[in-house]
Formats: C-alpha cells, structure tokens, sequence
C-alpha cells in the first residue's frame, strides 16, 4: 500500500486481514488521519532509562540550568534525603573530569555519577568504602586506581556488578512502557550486554505493553514468559578488546546454535575487528558510529544488519560538529551511505544514552540538524518514508520492515493528522498493539 493511500484496514484476532469484514465488525472512522506501522525502538536499554527518570539530570544544559555538578547534586539531596543519589548524563568532555575528590567535596553521599556513554561511572568515598572489599585485590576488575593503588572512583563497564550491589528500588519500567507507548513504540529491543535471567525477569514482570526482546550475555540464559531472547550481545571497547580468536569461537558458536550476535562497535577499530572474527549477514552491528569508507566496503560484503541512533545527530551533533576535524566528520554517524552500500539498516534510541523519543531520530534522520540547527553530514539525510521504514522493522529481522498488509499483526500508530500533513514529530492520537490500545485514544 503506498504512502498517503485511502483504504480501509480490517483487524481480526489481533492481525490484519483482508476484506470483506465479517458481520458485526465494529467499525471505527479515523476521519483521513494517518495510520502507519507500529514504531520499533531496535535498541534502548529499559533499566536504565527507567533508573535516569527518578535520577539527576547531569547533561551539560542541565548543569548550565542548575548552576552546575554540585548545585545539581545537591538539589537531587533535598529531594531524596536518604540513600544513594544517582545522577546520569554527565559529560567528561563538555563538563571536565571527575573522581571520587570532587563529589567528596560535596558532602552529599553516597552518590554515583554515569557518564553520558555509560561506560564510566563515578562514585565518591563513601560510596566507595560501602561497596568495595578491604582488600584491594578482591576489586573487580574495572575499578580505576591511581598510582598508589587506591581507588580514584571511577569505575569501568560495572553496570551489573553495581547493580547488585546498590540498594536501590526497582525503577518504574511500566512508566517507560506506557510514555513509549503514547508516542507509537510497539515493539522494543533491550540492548543490556549483561543480560541474564535476572534482568529478563525484572523486564517480565513489568508488563511492558511492547513486544519486547532482550539481548542476553550467552547461550544459556532463558527467557522468561513474556520476553523473547534476542542475539547474543558482544561488548567491544579499544582500550579492553579481546583477542580475535576468542572472539571468533564466540560468534561461531551462536551462529552453531542458530543465534545471531549483536556487536557494539563504535570506532573503527572495533568494526574492523568483529568483521575479521567472523560477523556476516546473520548478524548485526550495533551502532556503526565511525565508518570510513573503506569500512563500508568491509561491511557490505560481509553484509550484517547496521542499528544506527539518528537521534545523536540531534542531541550530540554540536559536540561532534566542535571537536571533530572536518575531514573526519564524513565518517561519522552515516545513514544514507550505508543504505546506498546495499546493507540492511534499522534505526534506534540508545535511551538513555540518546533521545528516546523516536521522532527525535527521525527528524534527524530527515533533516540532519543539530540542536543548534546546524547542518551535521547532510549527504547522509534519508526521505521520511525512508526513515519509517527503518523505524518498522520485525526485532528478530530490524533490517526488513513490517508493511501494512494482511497476515502482519496489527501494531499501529494513528496519528492526529492527514498524511499530507504530518510534521517530522507529529501528535499521535493512538497506538495499537495486535489491534488493542495500548496508549492514547480511538476518534
């Protein structure tokens, strides 16, 4: 059905179906609006987008409006007199570094800081002093010393290992479900490299009025009812890559299982690596943010699906715009390239660690403009259609989208204007999921 197209679509047991409509079908008017296929959120990590909406906001317009880290921080305290303060966003390159001496100096404790990547967090002595052993060598590795041996505070890739250590209630992931429901998303992929039965569980239990599928660590985590296991995450960072021929056991066996892998990859580097192990068609990289050219040569012959964040264009694209030479931003966050490469690409949030909201990404996708209004990389710009499509794919198949046809299930998201009149973020009136509400109203 082409775009803009006048018809009626006719939903039975949760699927579309095609006409005529049996006797007693209950007939809705949209009145000319739009309807188009339910938006997918292809990677986004729900715990911790859940975590960031009862923490502080430490984003560098955040802070400008606080009046800084500690403003910031301590009005966080006044509203949560006890416990531990959680703040996220903060931006080492923007903001300046941080260690355990600068939140000491703050007399807020215990608190933890994530970096706006996160990829670091920050804790400060108190902090500190709760969760590490007395002995420094039972310190997970990841914990940053300086060169006495003692702690700095900063600590690396220890999502999980903090989880279970840090009191800390569990976050309200029904609220997520329902505010990304109100704005279309049917369907979402947790991106957790640290998936395993206990996240899953906390994911079930939520109730998410999504289709949600989940990443996991290995083979051998099992999803609970209510959740699908996704591919198998693999988690690559410069400063820590594995040696490839681990690497390469580790694609091979998932592929031997009839898994796909799911690998991070945001620098050249670790493009180059996880194709030399082994990443083929099956399989899909995560990110893609630093793609040379012949990069995308690699790429296109191995052939994996590309989940790109149209949104960071949007919310880091002055940054990148500021610190990047100009020679090296063509690089950079592709879009178009990569379709025009032959390879499937998808589209995601990365929320918290970018926009949530998905129209964000896709007026980026379309337009290209940085929060300043700044062009960023405008060869790379896609068609709106192009961008929906890329935010319609199946989770188990990102790269080929869900068209509006009999036999798909009826995810669906009305928006509150004709075709011809949406705006790059339109008011969506209503979304459905296998033909149910799940969030706004029918007319």
């Amino acid at each position: 059905m082409r775009p803009g197209a006048t018809t009626d679509l006719l939903i039975v047991d949760g699927d579309l179906a095609a006409g005529p409509a049996p006797a007693g079908t209950e007939s809705v008017d949209l009145g000319g609006r739009a309807v188009i296929a339910g938006l997918a959120d292809h990677h986004v990590h729900l715990l911790a987008l859940a975590a960031s909406w009862s923490s502080v906001d430490l984003s560098p317009s955040c802070l400008d409006e606080a009046g800084g880290l500690g403003a910031a921080l301590r009005a966080g305290r006044a509203r949560q007199p006890d416990g531990w303060i959680r703040g996220f966003g903060y931006d080492v390159t923007g903001s300046g570094a941080l260690d355990r001496r600068e939140l000491d100096g703050l007399g807020i404790g215990p608190v933890r800081v994530q970096d706006r990547t996160g990829i670091l967090w920050v804790l400060d002595s108190r902090g500190l002093d709760e969760l590490l052993p007395a002995d420094p060598r039972l310190w997970p590795d990841g914990v940053q010393r300086d060169a006495s041996g003692a702690a700095t505070g900063v600590l690396v890739r220890l999502d999980r290992w903090l989880r279970e250590r840090v009191a800390a209630p569990v976050p309200d992931l029904g609220a997520v479900g329902g505010w990304l429901a109100s704005r279309g998303v049917t369907s979402v992929t947790d991106a957790g490299a640290d998936n395993g039965e206990t996240e899953l569980a906390l994911l079930a239990a939520a109730g998410l009025p999504q289709r949600v599928v989940a990443m996991v660590r290995d083979l051998h985590v099992a999803a609970p009812p209510g959740i699908e296991v996704g591919p198998i995450k693999v988690l690559l960072d410069d400063d820590r890559l594995p040696d490839i021929d681990d690497l390469a056991g580790r694609i091979e066996a998932a592929h031997a299982h009839g898994r796909a892998v799911a690998v991070h990859c945001v620098t050249e580097v670790q493009v180059a690596l996880a194709l030399a192990a082994g990443v083929d068609r099956r399989d899909r990289i995560e990110h893609g943010s630093v793609v040379s050219d012949g990069g995308l040569a690699a790429l296109a012959r191995a052939g994996p699906t590309i989940v790109t964040q149209p949104g960071l264009v949007a919310t880091r694209g002055d940054r990148y715009l500021a610190d990047h030479d100009p020679s090296d931003l063509a690089a950079l966050h592709r879009l178009r390239s990569f379709l025009d490469a032959g390879l499937r690409v998808a589209a995601s949030s990365d929320a918290p660690y970018g926009p949530a909201d998905p129209w964000i990404g896709l007026a980026a996708a379309v337009d290209r403009r940085t929060a300043s209004g700044a062009l960023f990389g405008g060869d790379e710009a896609v068609d709106r259609r192009t961008a929906l499509r890329l935010l319609a794919g199946d989770p188990h198949d990102p790269g080929t989208p869900r068209l509006l046809a009999a036999g798909e299930p009826a995810d669906l998201v009305i928006l509150d204007t004709e075709w011809g009149a949406t705006t790059p973020q339109p008011s969506v009136l209503a979304t459905l999921r296998s033909g149910r509400l799940i969030a706004g109203r029918l007319p």
